[in-house]
């Protein structure tokens, strides 16, 4: 099985504008996550999308691997797709793997990497949690699951509701067969998308499945200031 790792990035940032180049303890944001993703040796080939020239720079002076793309690409989804054409090679599957999380695990990606077979188009991961503060806050996506772990519903809020002791965080890192991928990203905004801010859902009100594995390895994304002082604290 072939796999292309994508990694989306940009400045143009609204909370934190310019964070693939905030420093993290020595290193880049765009740096931490393209080293820690290199180390899935199941993993063919890695690649940071940007259309900025300022990260491509960057990631060239640590010899990585970036491809230029334009500035139409409204979210990641379709700057991974964009990529992937530019490529123009064949994969199996293609991996989303989130430009503003500097701690992910290649750990994480074999989980993921687990469940890229037939009959799974689109695939991410869950780790099982108890009810925290940090849980509870609307920037951390949470997921319902029906038997054959596939997901029901995505939302900011804690779902689902009532007295449970475990609930399944979403980790935002997607695969996609390209087949799958080439759909999606021509589907239009979905009223649960709109509500929730949330693109995944788009993709399950139009009828596709999202496979889910669960993982035990933790990763935050970078969105704001404090998570920033969050990340330079851990001394990682």
């Amino acid at each position: 099985m072939k796999i292309l790792g994508i990694i989306p990035s940009r400045m143009e940032s609204k909370r934190l504008p310019g964070k693939p180049l905030k420093d993290i303890n020595g290193k880049s944001m765009i740096q931490r996550v393209y080293e820690s993703a290199i180390r899935c040796e199941k993993v063919n080939d890695l690649i940071i999308a940007t259309p900025n020239d300022e990260i491509i720079d960057h990631v060239k002076g640590f010899n990585g691997d970036v491809i230029k793309t334009s500035d139409k690409p409204i979210n990641g989804t379709e700057r991974v797709y964009e990529a992937y054409k530019k490529i123009d090679r064949e994969y199996d599957y293609i991996i989303n793997i989130q430009g503003d999380e500097p701690f992910i695990k290649s750990e994480q990606i074999e989980d993921l990497i687990k469940i890229c077979k037939e009959p799974n188009g689109i695939c991410t991961l869950i780790k099982q949690e108890k009810f925290s503060d940090d849980l509870n806050k609307n920037s951390v996506m949470k997921v319902v699951k029906n038997i054959n772990n596939e997901a029901l519903y995505f939302s900011r809020s804690l779902i689902p509701y009532g007295n449970t002791s475990l609930y399944n965080r979403h980790i935002c890192i997607y695969s996609y067969k390209p087949s799958i991928l080439k759909k999606i990203v021509h589907l239009q905004p979905t009223p649960h998308e709109i509500s929730e801010s949330l693109e995944q859902l788009r993709w399950l009100e139009n009828g596709f499945k999202i496979k889910l594995n669960s993982t035990d390895y933790d990763s935050f994304s970078i969105d704001t200031k404090s998570d920033l002082e969050k990340a330079r604290n851990l001394n990682l």
